[in-house]
This record gives structure tokens, C-alpha cells and sequence, in this order.
């Protein structure tokens, strides 16, 4: 059987959830790339997003920015919807956002730090997939979440990105055994040290001396990773070329979790 990879993408578009960060911009271009209209939410970066969606429609494909809250499934349902109705229907939906990090030994952590990470990150994907799944199941699409590598080798202090990513990745391993049977492949990439959104803030942060290179020292790749790369596996996974593919999480990042 021969395919075409991304001709799966080219009718409809993909949804993107959290667009105009660090990773998801990059997400943005590589889908629009392969000829797929994109409809990608912002919840604080309003200018970026705007320069994103005229950057997207100046090469001719369909962009829609949207304001949306994922602790608010309203706001959720308004952008789907929205998108829908603009593009036909909506083929993958890509979670691509991340609460801000609080770097800290789970013991100094408090209770609402904790709550609101979960809220931000656990939560809201729930939200998004509550909505979403509905429309996948029309298209018999795909879910593409960003997980994080340090589920398969925790590093100190980063219990509020891994924990609640624990739990998209469980949330994914349910949808990929319950949805299938109406066509929706669920998968995770897990993502490494980016030089990228939050990664790169972490890496310049004088709180933290040395740790780029204690993190490169530590990749069995000795480099840092880039948004396209997570981009690139985030494609491969919505794509024909992973039709067979679901409940897998692969780890972008350099071989760090080896």
C-alpha cells in the first residue's frame, strides 16, 4: 500500500491548542507547511498570535487565531466551533501548552502551587479532549498531546511539569482503548531540553548557573533540542505515515531519558 503522507491533513484543519508559544508556533508553520489549515488558540500572547495568523494566511493557507481559556470548557466549545464552521472539520487536535513551572523540591511546593498545575495542565487537556473528541469522531482524526521526557527519568525539582503530564499521558492511553473503534489515534510526544518557551527561560535564568550545560552533558546527543524537532514528530503522528500508530508517547529528547 502506497501512501501520501499528509494528504490525510489537506481537508479540514488542525487545532491546535496553545499556538503562539515557545514549541506550538513552530507546530503552527510545520502543519500549514503540508498544506493544512490551522486553527490555534492563545490565552495571554495576543500580538504574536495575530502576527502568526497573518504570517500563516500570507502563504495561502487558512489560519484562525482564537483567545481561549482551557479551564473554560465554553471558551473551548466558542473556538471549536468557530473552527468548524470556518474550515469544514477538524482532522487533529494538537495539545501543545504547559502550565509555567515551578522549579522546587516537592517538599516546598505548596498546595495551591500544586492545584493550580494541575488545573492549567491535567484539567484543561480533559477540557480539550471533552470537546474535541466529538469532532474527531466525525473525522476519524487524531490527538497529538506534548508530554514531557521527565516521565521516564524524573529530574529533581520538576515535579509540576511531570505530574500533571503523567496524567495527559494516561488521559491519551484511555482515548487511544476507548475511541479507536471510532477511528481517533491518540499519541503523545514527550518532549526534552528545548531551546525553546519555557526551556530556554530556564537555561538563561541566572537562578540556575550552568544548567545548559549540565543538560547538554547529560544528552547522549550533547546538544540542546529545537521547537522544529518536536514539531517534526508532532506531524509524523498526525500524519498517514503513523495510520497505524496509537497510544505511543516517543521521546524527543536527544536519548536524555536513556
Amino acid at each position: 500500500m502506497t501512501y501520501l503522507p499528509f494528504e490525510n491533513l489537506q481537508d479540514g484543519c488542525a487545532a491546535i491548542a496553545g499556538g503562539s508559544g515557545g514549541l506550538g508556533r513552530d507546530i503552527v508553520r510545520k502543519f500549514a507547511s503540508v498544506g493544512s489549515n490551522v486553527a490555534f488558540s492563545y490565552l495571554s500572547r495576543e500580538q504574536p498570535a495575530k502576527e502568526l495568523e497573518q504570517e500563516i494566511q500570507a502563504t495561502g493557507q487558512g489560519a484562525l487565531a482564537a483567545r481561549v481559556d482551557l479551564t473554560d470548557p465554553a471558551s473551548i466549545r466558542s473556538w471549536m466551533a468557530g473552527a468548524r464552521e470556518k474550515f469544514g472539520k477538524i482532522h487533529t487536535l494538537v495539545y501543545a501548552c504547559g502550565p509555567t513551572v515551578v522549579i522546587g523540591p516537592i517538599a516546598d511546593l505548596t498546595p495551591e502551587q500544586w492545584a493550580a498545575a494541575v488545573n492549567a495542565d491535567l484539567n484543561g487537556f480533559f477540557n480539550l479532549c471533552h470537546v474535541g473528541i466529538p469532532y474527531l469522531r466525525e473525522s476519524r482524526g487524531s490527538i497529538v498531546a506534548l508530554s514531557t521526557a521527565g516521565i521516564r527519568r524524573y529530574p529533581a525539582m520538576d515535579i509540576t511539569s511531570a505530574g500533571p503530564k503523567a496524567g495527559v499521558e494516561m488521559l491519551v492511553n484511555g482515548i487511544t482503548r476507548e475511541e479507536g473503534r471510532n477511528g481517533i489515534r491518540a499519541n503523545c510526544v514527550a518532549v526534552g531540553q528545548i531551546d525553546a518557551g519555557q526551556g530556554r527561560d530556564h537555561l538563561h535564568d541566572p537562578r540556575f548557573e550552568r544548567l545548559a550545560e549540565r543538560v547538554v552533558r547529560n544528552t547522549p546527543l550533547r546538544r540542546m533540542g529545537q521547537s522544529e524537532e518536536i514539531a517534526n514528530a508532532v506531524l509524523f503522528f498526525a500524519s498517514s505515515m503513523a495510520s497505524f500508530v496509537s497510544g505511543e508517547s516517543i521521546c524527543v529528547d536527544g536519548g536524555g531519558h536513556v
